[in-house]
């Protein structure tokens, strides 16, 4: 039978195979593609924020929340009334007479309107010569005054009668009196009392007849017209029993005097009511004078001849 052939053995070397080398060069490439590859994830992750923080100033760039919410927030600017005013403003005063309060609101009963402004100065007498002013006020802020013209009651305008002008209305309270050119059957003002609302304070005159208060609320608004009735009749009006008079030559006028030797007529008698003088008055002359919106102020007089 043949014998067997063997391949001859190769004698083991020392140290590692080719293999191998080429094994772990390819494994070193590896680690080091992946651990490079590693840390330029890590870098990129490092880099990328975990939160964005928005700056709402307008400033530069953004920071964190943090450094936000402990900002401290911008207050709001304080508007000046008495700067920005402009002629028919109008404003309510929280304040008084010393140390207004303005806040700007529509303009009627219980507001200020803007009638002037003084520029250049603080001066609070520059409002002065103008008697509807009722409140003169400035600001540091602005060189300027304000004068304003108090609205009592829509409407009224003889809330601001001067002494010697005539003003008319009704009795219902709290309806708006006007100022009118002075005629029969007008008020004419004999007083004009600031600080009073009450008409008891009118002085008792003999023309006072009928007064006008106003109540504000405020005591250095508050004022009260003391009013003399023009009677078309003349003094006849407001004349009482034995007091004389001097009688136009038509009976139709008459005025008082100082002396009776001055005058011509006195009166016999007098009633604040309209009555058939004729008859009432016992054929004496007689006069009368009804007053339809206020009848208290209606009279009948008789008189003769001195």
């Amino acid at each position: 039978m043949p014998q067997p052939q063997y391949a001859p053995v190769p004698v083991p070397s020392q140290g590692i195979p080719v293999g191998g080398w080429i094994g772990i060069a390819l494994g070193v490439v590896l680690v080091l593609a992946l651990g490079t590859w590693g840390i330029v994830v890590g870098l990129d992750r490092s880099d990328t924020p975990s939160t964005t923080a928005t700056d709402n100033s307008g400033g530069g760039g953004g920071g964190d929340s943090s450094n936000d919410s402990s900002s401290d927030p911008t207050e709001s600017a304080v508007v000046d009334p008495v700067a920005d005013a402009v002629i028919g403003d109008c404003f309510y005063n929280y304040g008084d007479e010393t140390l207004p309060e303005l806040e700007t609101t529509t303009c009627g009963a219980g507001a200020f309107e803007t009638i002037d402004i003084v520029e250049g100065t603080s001066d609070l007498t520059a409002c002065d010569s103008n008697t509807l002013v009722d409140l003169a006020v400035s600001s540091t802020g602005a060189t300027r005054v304000l004068c304003l013209s108090y609205t009592v009651i829509a409407g009224d305008d003889a809330f601001h009668a001067q002494v010697g002008e005539c003003v008319y209305g009704t009795s219902t309270a709290g309806s708006a009196w006007n100022i009118i050119e002075c005629q029969d059957g007008a008020f004419k003002v004999i007083e004009r009392l600031q600080g009073e609302s009450s008409t008891s304070a009118c002085t008792d005159t003999t023309y006072y007849i009928y007064g006008v208060g106003y109540s504000t609320g405020s005591t250095y608004l508050d004022t009260t017209l003391c009013l003399q009735m023009m009677y078309a009749s003349g003094d006849i009006g407001y004349a009482e029993v034995d007091d004389c008079l001097s009688m136009n030559s038509d009976y139709t006028y008459a005025e008082f005097v100082s002396d009776c030797g001055d005058g011509n007529a006195y009166v016999t008698g007098r009633t604040n009511e309209i009555v058939d003088g004729e008859s009432w008055c016992n054929g004496w002359g007689w006069a009368y004078e009804e007053v339809p919106d206020f009848p208290e102020l209606s009279f009948t007089v008789c008189w003769g001849w001195l």
